[in-house]
């Protein structure tokens, strides 16, 4: 295998193709995200149909992804990129068109959802496999951080402008926007020259297939480094992630009983928080060690959560307003998003160079589905444990497992995590 470009500058032709892609495709998706949602309401007045809808968007995605994988470590991934950008945005178009003529039904839209999730997996799968070929290892964290600010700016104007959008002109809108975003996201990345090669293997079958995904899997668990990083990343997600898809929406609307609004502002400070700690990373903290990074992060982390927790103690939330609570939370959820991609930087960019390019797309598509199983898995056991064990005190539980396992990763994980050999050595033998 070769890199397709071997300067050592971060902002390098392919590089800025590949972002530029990647922001405006992500901006529209930003827009009919948010619009979506309002749309399906504003038809069917469902919560059922809301949630047949976010399935839609979820579970296609996670059933290709064994695919996704073989196929990105297979076939040029620049190819895969820029074609499944072309189908999702004519796909997205056509939903324009039956809209525009008044043909749309909620069953048309929740197919199209369905394919468009499956190519977000192919998508997924060859993108994140490429960045280490286009980018020269030594950059390789600062274009994660330079990433994750395209995503978090993404995030913060596509739901603005899609809640713009489709209340002053509908969802015909929205679909043109996006269907186009993705499309001009195709042609920026027909321009990225993308050569790398690998050995080539035999013809795709049901057996090489197994195969190959096996490899994928093996690989992780014959890589101390990876092993470590792996387990961690699944242990922290099971946690954490469910802890603010469940319980703090509970917390927030039921208890403290924010409106709307409120609520939707305080998400938006967390985003703010990882575009700020996103801009810092890369431009203060490029020659820091990951370990110190990781360590830093993971600490004002726990300590902005262990804050929060102690403001939602009954005892402790009868003394505050809603708006001072409100403008608190605030300022913690930026904190917690800001210190957040000082861990979530260095694991993806070690994870990167641990993993051979030949193999990449496997190894990151087979991290995808356990980290996706883990998070509703976590949410079933949230959803549960909110009715027998008061909020706070879920708060405080999981936030003290959570930072005693992360001392615990740092205290026995091998040096091979923080500053791992690039590339790694990977045989198709197993």
């Amino acid at each position: 295998m070769r890199r397709t470009d071997s300067t050592n500058k971060l902002f390098t032709k392919n590089f800025l193709l590949y972002i530029v892609g990647r922001l405006v495709s992500l901006i529209g998706s930003g827009i009919q995200m948010i619009a979506i949602p309002l749309y399906i309401l504003d038809v069917t007045g469902s919560g059922a149909a809301m949630g047949i809808f976010t399935l839609l968007s979820i579970l296609p995605r996670l059933s290709v992804a064994p695919f996704a994988g073989v196929l990105g470590d297979r076939f040029n991934r620049k190819n895969i990129m820029v074609l499944t950008d072309f189908i999702r945005g004519f796909l997205i178009l056509f939903l324009a068109l039956l809209s525009y003529t008044n043909s749309l039904s909620i069953l048309i839209l929740f197919i199209i959802q369905a394919f468009v999730a499956m190519f977000d997996g192919f998508f997924g799968a060859a993108t994140t496999a490429m960045i280490p070929d286009i980018v020269s290892e030594d950059k390789l964290r600062s274009a994660n951080s330079v990433l994750g600010s395209v995503n978090s700016f993404s995030m913060i104007i596509g739901p603005i402008l899609g809640g713009i959008i489709y209340g002053l002109f509908g969802i015909f809108a929205v679909f043109l926007i996006n269907g186009t975003s993705f499309v001009l996201s195709a042609i920026s990345e027909m321009f990225i020259v993308y050569k790398v090669k690998f050995s080539k293997k035999s013809k795709l079958n049901v057996s090489s297939f197994f195969s190959e995904f096996k490899e994928g899997l093996t690989f992780i668990f014959k890589n101390d480094g990876l092993k470590y990083l792996f387990t961690f990343a699944m242990i922290i997600n099971f946690l954490m992630s469910p802890l603010f898809q469940v319980v703090e929406p509970y917390v927030l609307r039921q208890i403290v009983k924010m409106s709307a609004q409120q609520y939707g502002f305080v998400q938006t400070f967390f985003t703010i928080g990882m575009l700020a700690g996103n801009v810092f990373l890369m431009s203060f903290l490029k020659n820091a060690k990951n370990k110190t990074l990781m360590i830093s992060g993971v600490s004002i982390q726990s300590l902005a959560i262990f804050a929060f927790t102690i403001l939602i103690f009954p005892n402790i939330l009868v003394k505050f307003s809603i708006w001072n609570f409100f403008w608190l939370t605030s300022i913690i959820y930026f904190i917690v998003g800001a210190f957040n991609t000082l861990v979530n930087i260095p694991i993806s960019t070690n994870l990167q160079l641990m993993t051979p390019s030949e193999i990449r797309s496997r190894v990151f598509s087979t991290l995808e589905i356990f980290s996706q199983i883990m998070v509703p898995l976590g949410a079933v056991i949230y959803g549960f444990l909110i009715d027998v064990v008061a909020a706070h005190i879920l708060f405080l539980i999981v936030n003290f497992l959570a930072l005693a396992i992360s001392i615990i990763f740092f205290v026995i994980s091998p040096q091979q995590v923080y500053e791992p050999k690039a590339g790694g050595d990977f045989d198709a033998a197993g």
